[in-house]
């Protein structure tokens, strides 16, 4: 079957790449197909019913609906109706099925202004084909996605549930603290992060919690580290207050109580904008910043290294380029590279590696 993803507007490369990271650590077989307008579409050896696309539903922060593409055309009216009507629907439509016509527009084509037109007519094609109309509560709906190039008709499978993200927000949580990255990019971190159900995900840095609250939501099974006794009690707590249940350690981030081996998935944002003390490292206050920093993640990114599992992957955020020229000198090969606007004057810089 091919699929459709309507990815958010959010960033330009995360979402898609959170998507093809999904059906990797699911083990789907796919081929991409089409990439444009937030719109990624891809060959899968799927059943539209499949339980894989259940799960993928669940995973995803950073993707709108998932589709099945019953058809593609040029932005031609006469040739939309011609992909309506060729169209397989028995295969969708059961006895009893009810329907509807949505158009989702991402980007302002040329059929941009008969968008409010096109469910009406698409409706009345496939009403000739003896199925019944219910605008209010339909069995299924078709979507028309209309990007700068192209038209496809669609049967929505999935809406992502993006009220989870809005009820997960940081100031929401028993403790806060600032600066923490939001749950919709956390949560595509763990996906990029190629963890699977049950699967051992660390996060060295955990700071409140957040990524691991997000591991903990699809089913990994988590370990936090924080040097500081204060966030290691802040994040049990917020764990705790959705029902995420993992093992969290005061411990030093160069030097934890971890096995050789023994980790199958990492992600983690690392210090920069605060305060941090690491045993057998002097302090910031005695020493410049970014050299504190900088020998931080170079001895981090060594116990990164010495706890993954080979083959898997370790999704580190930093707030400098600089992190681009430490990760060679660890055995790690580069998969992706991407670069999220916090605001003005932060950038966050999310690596993801690979232990060879």
């Amino acid at each position: 079957m091919q699929l459709a993803f309507e990815l958010s507007g959010e960033h330009e490369t995360l979402p898609k790449a959170e998507v093809l990271a999904c059906l990797d650590a699911l083990r789907a077989a796919y081929e991409e197909r089409m990439f444009s307008d937030r719109i990624v579409v891809i060959d899968a050896q799927l059943p539209p019913e499949s339980e894989l696309l259940d799960v993928l539903a669940k995973r995803l922060g950073m993707t709108h609906y998932i589709y099945e593409v019953k058809g593609m055309s040029e932005l031609d009216e006469k040739e939309i109706l011609e992909i309506v009507e060729n169209a397989d629907l028995d295969a969708v439509m059961k006895k009893g099925h009810t329907f509807a016509v949505r158009v989702r527009v991402t980007h302002k084509s040329s059929l941009y202004s008969e968008r409010e037109e096109l469910p009406t007519i698409v409706g009345a094609c496939i009403k000739r084909k003896g199925y019944t109309v219910n605008l209010e509560n339909p069995t299924k709906t078709f979507v028309l996605l209309l990007t700068a190039q192209a038209c496809l008709f669609c049967v929505l499978l999935h809406s992502v549930d993006k009220k989870q993200f809005e009820e997960n927000k940081p100031h929401l949580r028993p403790f806060f603290s600032p600066g923490v990255i939001i749950p919709k990019i956390a949560r595509a971190l763990v996906n990029l992060s190629g963890v699977k159900d049950k699967e051992l995900f660390l996060d060295p840095f955990c700071g409140t919690g957040g990524i691991l609250i997000e591991a903990g939501m699809i089913g990994a099974r988590i370990i936090g580290a924080d040097v500081q006794d204060k966030m290691v009690k802040g994040a049990r707590k917020n764990l705790k207050f959705f029902g995420v249940i993992g093992d969290l350690i005061v411990s030093d981030a160069t030097k934890m109580p971890l096995k050789d081996n023994s980790v199958d998935a990492i992600a983690t944002d690392m210090p920069y904008g605060r305060s941090s003390f690491v045993s057998g490292l002097c302090s910031i206050m005695t020493q410049s910043r970014s050299v504190f920093l900088e020998q931080l993640h170079q001895d981090a990114l060594d116990e990164i290294y010495r706890v993954l599992k080979t083959g898997r992957k370790a999704v580190i955020v930093s707030n400098s380029p600089s992190f681009l020229y430490i990760y060679p000198k660890h055995g790690f090969q580069l998969l992706e590279r991407h670069t999220y606007r916090v605001h003005k004057s932060l950038n966050r810089y999310i690596t993801v590696l690979e232990k060879e």
